[in-house]
């Protein structure tokens, strides 16, 4: 869960914009404990690359924009088990939306009156609001239908889910083990940019595990290790196939 969003000056630790979903610290001595990273990576790392922290069961996520002379910095304080995937995508729309509605002019010059950026909580309240819910309860209802006759269709069949490509659950029968490996999974490819999964099937020691790309969403299945593979990628594409008719 997301229990901040810093928007600074990353150098001075000078705070724009900030949003509280839990008051677990000050805000302002934590805009200078990031500026403070900020400066160390900048000089001794000799690097403006500054992605993510995590701090005991917490993560900071970080994007820098440099405009001019000036580097800003948005940050989203959230768990360290949230979506990485999910977090960035989400602070990268932040920021686009940050630099969109105001002149830089007022980023840049700033003269420490931040009221003039109160207004920008609509937009967080927007971001947030359309990141919750991606498909209707209607269709959801519909989801698990499928998903149970899957179950019953074929005894190779050990669990199913569906998910989105940044490791979002939509749907998921999978033990929590076995999920949280396919999100590690995702979360690695997206942080080495190859964020897309058309299809993909692989031995685990778990069993067999097939991944099967629905532009935004992956259709997953885990199958008995005895499944023989023509098997699984059969069935994995019928029911990636009905899935695709259903959200589309």
């Amino acid at each position: 869960m997301i229990k901040n969003i810093f928007i600074m000056k990353a150098t001075t630790g000078e705070l724009i914009f900030h949003k509280s979903y839990e008051d677990i610290f000050d805000v302002k001595l934590t805009s200078s404990f990031l500026s403070a990273i900020f400066s160390f990576v900048k000089q001794t790392l000799k690097t403006e690359k500054l992605s993510e922290i995590e701090v005991g069961p917490f993560r900071f996520i970080f994007e820098i924009e440099k405009i001019k002379s000036e580097e800003l910095m948005f940050a989203i304080f959230a768990d360290r088990t949230d979506n990485l995937v999910e977090l960035r995508n989400q602070l990268r729309e932040v920021k686009a939306q940050f630099l969109d509605k105001f002149e830089l002019a007022s980023l840049t010059e700033f003269d420490g009156e931040i009221s003039k950026f109160f207004e920008f909580e609509n937009n967080i309240d927007d971001i947030m609001e359309k990141s919750k819910q991606l498909v209707s309860e209607d269709i959801q209802k519909d989801l698990l239908n499928i998903i149970n006759e899957l179950h019953t269709f074929s005894s190779f069949v050990m669990a199913s889910a569906l998910l989105t490509q940044t490791g979002r659950v939509i749907v998921s029968y999978l033990n929590p083990n076995v999920l949280s490996e396919i999100i590690k999974l995702l979360e690695a490819r997206f942080l080495i940019g190859n964020n897309k999964i058309n299809e993909l099937i692989t031995l685990e020691s778990f069993g067999i595990l097939s991944l099967v790309g629905i532009n935004s969403f992956i259709s997953v299945i885990q199958f008995k290790n005895n499944c023989p593979f023509e098997t699984a990628l059969i069935i994995s594409k019928k029911f990636s196939s009905r899935l695709r008719n259903l959200i589309f």
